[in-house]
């Protein structure tokens, strides 16, 4: 029972595998809905997809302010609590986020004041921003079903919000609705979560708990989720930030294009940090940090080495292939996306690295100095983004994400060098060396063989080298058993 707080009688491999699995069946789901659902609003209209984008981008930073770091103390103190215990922290945490809301909503509407955005797309950003903040707060209980070893249940809402959710942003685009009417999708998808979750808790927790919570409690859980709070919300500031910009610079259709590339680069980072490093490796760091630290050491020097590995033929085939993927999704119109996907991609590998060192320097209790690093990124970003963004425009706006997860990464990299010695600049030697060998091979044979088939023939000749020679120089790819 979620009440209980206990993990189920299955703690195997196959009970891990088979929650993860659920998580990522509802992450699919909505993960292929919102993807063609966004393509099918590209197609469209260009300037109500790029409205819908630049709220989402405003949506994002709000989810992570009212989140605000929560999730970590709430989900160690729910591991070891009791079920009366348990429903003080879920209503203190409600308690918090729902003062973060009122301060977001408030902060939205001066934002779209203060940027003198149109009465429609101001519509537009409060409706999906109030979406993303109804799916914060249901959050909270999906954190107790998680400790309870009911990824199950969260699934289940989760399929059933994002069903619900797309299902009516296709009816309602189909039908030519305005941006306004179709922005309720994101409402409905947060409303769903928030009541199938709360009718769950309800099975276990009493409506009057809220009276047995003090203001000490709810103290303490702020300034526990402080740190981790504005670690993640500087993190979406500076990857979100110059969209705002491009839509000064370039207006909306400048977003729609700019957001057609980053979807498609957006979307493998995301598989990478979230469900590689978020759910499988950071626990095992967690785990193996205050037990074997040399062990912690050697998984993390593997996983830097073979996320590099692994990322630089998915850059080498979104940058070879970026016509075809373009043109292929979207209307002709979004030509632009083409040459800014070749740019974006440089991102894949930098993300993947920086978000290592990040869950690194988190484990090894240095989140004050990540925090540090990620203000002063914050200010880069800004400082980028008010030079390059109107000088450049859609470039600058490329130019300003890669630098600033450029700069982010190296300040993650130098401290996990440096202050903890995992890892060293010759570690990517090999992965670097053969990149360098299978982009030699392609220039050969592209005059020869035509594009398209030598980029399978090189993807086929970096694969089997990796596979083949790869072990003996970066050891084999981490697995949990070792």
């Amino acid at each position: 029972m979620p009440g209980s707080n206990q993990p189920s009688a299955s703690t195997g491999n196959d009970s891990i595998l088979s929650r993860l699995a659920y998580l990522l069946s509802a992450q699919a789901v909505e993960g292929v809905l919102s993807s063609v659902f966004f393509l099918y609003l590209a197609w469209l209209n260009s300037s109500n997809y790029g409205q819908v984008m630049f709220a989402m981008a405003g949506g994002a930073v709000v989810n992570t302010a009212i989140q605000f770091g929560l999730y970590y103390p709430l989900v160690s103190k729910l591991a070891a609590s009791e079920p009366s215990e348990s429903r003080k922290l879920l209503v203190t945490v409600q308690i918090i986020k729902l003062a973060l809301f009122l301060l977001c909503m408030a902060g939205i509407m001066v934002f779209a004041w203060r940027q003198e955005l149109s009465a429609e797309l101001s519509s537009v950003l409060t409706i999906i921003c109030l979406g993303f903040s109804v799916e914060a707060l249901a959050e909270t209980f999906f954190a107790e079903l998680r400790v309870a070893g009911q990824q199950n249940l969260e699934a289940r809402i989760k399929i059933t919000a994002s069903i619900g959710s797309y299902g009516y942003g296709f009816i309602s685009a189909g039908l030519g609705l305005g941006p306004v009417s179709v922005s309720l999708f994101k409402l409905i998808s947060g409303i769903t979560r928030l009541l199938l979750g709360y009718r769950i808790y309800l099975k276990d927790h009493s409506r009057t708990a809220i009276l047995s919570v003090t203001w000490n409690s709810v103290n303490s859980m702020f300034k526990a989720s402080l740190v981790f709070a504005l670690i993640e919300i500087l993190g979406v500031i500076y990857n979100k930030t110059n969209i705002f910009f491009l839509q000064k610079a370039t207006g909306l259709e400048g977003i729609a294009y700019y957001s057609a590339a980053w979807n498609i680069v957006d979307a493998v980072s995301i598989l990478a940090s979230d469900q590689f490093l978020g759910w499988v490796i950071f626990p095992l760091l967690a785990t193996l940090w205050w037990k074997n630290r040399q062990l912690a050491g050697e998984l993390v020097k593997r996983n830097a080495q073979w996320l590099m590995a692994l990322a630089l033929p998915v850059v080498f085939i979104l940058h070879a292939e970026s016509s075809l993927i373009i043109s292929l999704i979207y209307p002709p119109q979004y030509s632009d996306a083409i040459w800014m996907q070749k740019y974006l991609v440089w991102t894949i590998p930098i993300s993947f690295q920086n978000n290592l060192f990040s869950y690194v320097m988190m484990v090894s209790g240095a989140a004050k100095v990540l925090l540090l690093f990620q203000f002063i990124g914050t200010i880069v970003n800004l400082a980028l983004n008010f030079t390059l963004v109107p000088m450049m425009k859609l470039q600058g706006g490329c130019l300003v994400i890669i630098f600033t997860k450029l700069f982010v990464a190296c300040l993650t990299f130098f401290y996990c060098r440096f202050s903890l010695g995992f890892v060293r600049f010759i570690d990517f030697f090999f992965p670097f060396g053969l990149g360098i060998v299978c982009t030699s091979i392609f220039v050969i044979l592209k005059p020869v063989l035509t594009l398209h088939p030598s980029v399978v023939i090189t993807v086929v000749i970096y694969f089997t080298l990796l596979f083949k020679i790869g072990p003996k120089f970066i050891g084999h790819f981490p697995r949990k058993t070792n």
